[in-house]
């Protein structure tokens, strides 16, 4: 895929802003409506299946950097393909409420295809040691990562402005990430997202005009999954604990609130609101107190991404670093709290 041109890249970013703008303002008045239930964050029914405007979005963007050689000749067209179905998916659970066996079947399936094609990690790297691990071991563990991103973005996906603002975040720093790594299909794929985003979030934050719905954040973590494996794939060794470095704040609440539900003996597949988001709203912050707490925590864990790139050893100390201080909130905030 071609390095960044200064006289191609303005022009498609602005394109990209610009039609996911009108499409976010479009939707927030044509779209179908999201209606609130108990665990909603909401008392008035919004507009929801904003995602589709991400897509219309980063679809422009991607109609015209076809023309520029290389561009198709990469993995983005995987990963557009298989962030689209997770879209559809997510359209179909917005409009008709499907089961949550069901959902979580096919987003398996769906993982498991985008492991195969982008390519499982078969290496667990340290500067001394690389650790080879058996195909059908590799394509578990990915298709496991990517199950949980995708899922962690979904389940975190409940408050003004707190999905899209982070995920801008996350996805700028995936720019740097690439620009520095010269893996230019990520390059490309992130900054088409960090533009959509922009182009979105007036319309959903300070006061959601339209939600992303399952249709954005199913295509968000959908994209963000592959684009981790793609930069895993193609960068330095270092890379594999970047990914969940960069995206631990999306992944620890998911996977903590889970554990701390299996502790209180609470069914997994039932919805809820356990999540450090949601406790925080219930104790009076503001959506957007909640979004830019997110944010900053995308920002935090980007800088230490930054830090310990140096090496993979280097790398993994830093995600160990993160996860374990990730545990200490979460047990002190679950410890502090009566629920």
């Amino acid at each position: 895929m071609i390095e960044p041109d200064l006289l191609v890249i303005f022009p498609v970013l602005l394109l990209v802003v610009i039609v996911s703008a009108l499409s976010a303002k479009l939707l927030s008045r044509y779209s179908f409506l999201a209606i609130p239930n108990s665990r909603s964050a909401h008392k008035q029914p919004i507009a929801t299946a904003g995602g589709l405007a991400l897509l219309l979005g980063i679809g422009a963007g991607s109609i015209w950097l076809s023309f520029s050689s290389g561009f198709l000749a990469s993995e983005y067209p995987i990963l557009l393909g298989l962030s689209s179905l997770a879209m559809l998916l997510g359209f179909f659970d917005d409009a008709y409420d499907i089961s949550a066996k069901l959902k979580f079947s096919l987003i398996g399936v769906l993982s498991l295809i985008m492991a195969f094609l982008l390519g499982p990690v078969t290496v667990i790297p340290f500067d001394a040691v690389q650790l080879q691990l058996p195909w059908v071991i590799a394509m578990a563990g990915t298709a496991l990562f990517v199950f949980t991103l995708i899922n962690s973005v979904n389940f975190i996906d409940g408050s003004d402005g707190a999905i899209p603002l982070s995920a801008f975040a996350a996805a700028i720093i995936m720019v740097i990430l690439a620009g520095k790594f010269e893996v230019w299909p990520v390059f490309w794929s992130s900054i088409l997202l960090a533009c959509a985003l922009g182009g979105f979030l007036p319309f959903n934050m300070p006061k959601a005009k339209v939600f992303l719905g399952d249709t954005g954040s199913l295509f968000i973590g959908s994209w963000f999954a592959g684009t981790a494996l793609m930069l895993v794939n193609s960068g330095p060794p270092a890379v594999l604990w970047l990914m969940p470095l960069l995206f631990m704040p999306y992944l620890s609440d998911v996977l903590l609130t889970m554990a701390w539900r299996v502790v209180k003996k609470q069914n997994l597949l039932l919805a809820h609101n356990d999540h450090l988001y949601q406790w925080m709203i219930k104790g009076g912050k503001s959506h957007r107190q909640v979004a830019i707490w997110l944010m900053v925590q995308i920002i935090a864990a980007g800088s230490m991404v930054m830090l310990f790139s140096i090496s993979a050893t280097s790398a993994f100390l830093g995600f160990a670093a993160a996860a374990s201080l990730a545990l200490l909130i979460h047990l002190q905030v679950r410890k502090s709290s009566k629920s």
